[in-house]
């Protein structure tokens, strides 16, 4: 024997052919949203989400208040089967990968790839590499890599001559680096040369 409408809520049950049924009369009827919720005794997002599934799928995605009158008009038609329609399952959704970020240019430089080329164009005084030495520069100061470059100059300074040569290794150090503009002494707790 179908359950009567009438008696306890059925929120959170499963939906019985005689509940569906009764939807799709009401919405013949012209009863609007409002009269076939109260009806349902049910949620009203439940009875909208029933009632969407009744739409062809193109349709599903219509909003919350246009689906009675959507599912009105198909049901005007006398050959809707809105049986079979509820059965259809919508494509899943594309997946999307987010775009790996991908810098160019010196903001693109890994940390040590950074420093080798900064000391590299820094030793370099020609007008046409100014701008380059200009960025890299700012780069080398963002990420906090001016000491890494200032070390890598000083290996740079003892691969051309015998240590014991150089008089005063760390002043030439620093006077490079505040040539270039990174203005890191090789020990910082040292006050600068002058």
């Amino acid at each position: 024997m179908p359950e009567e409408l009438e008696g306890p809520d059925r929120t959170g049950r499963p939906w019985t052919d005689e509940e569906t049924a009764r939807i799709v009369a009401l919405v013949r009827d012209g009863a609007d949203g409002h009269t076939v919720i109260a009806s349902s005794r049910r949620s009203g997002p439940s009875v909208v989400s029933r009632m969407r599934r009744m739409l062809p799928l193109e349709h599903r995605s219509c909003p919350t208040d246009m689906v009675v009158p959507a599912l009105r008009g198909h049901l005007r038609d006398p050959d809707y089967d809105w049986r079979a329609t509820m059965l259809l399952t919508p494509p899943p959704r594309p997946v999307v990968r987010s775009p790996d970020i991908v810098r160019t240019g010196v903001a693109g430089l890994a940390d040590g790839d950074l420093v080798g080329i900064a000391h590299s164009v820094l030793l370099d005084d020609r007008a046409s590499t100014a701008d380059l030495r200009e960025r890299l520069v700012a780069e080398v100061r963002e990420r906090g890599l001016g000491r890494d470059v200032v070390d890598a100059h000083e290996t740079y300074l003892t691969t051309l001559r015998e240590p014991a040569a150089i008089r005063d290794l760390d002043e030439w150090v620093h006077r490079w680096s505040e040539a270039v503009g990174l203005g890191v002494s090789r020990f910082p707790d040292y006050p600068p040369w002058g």
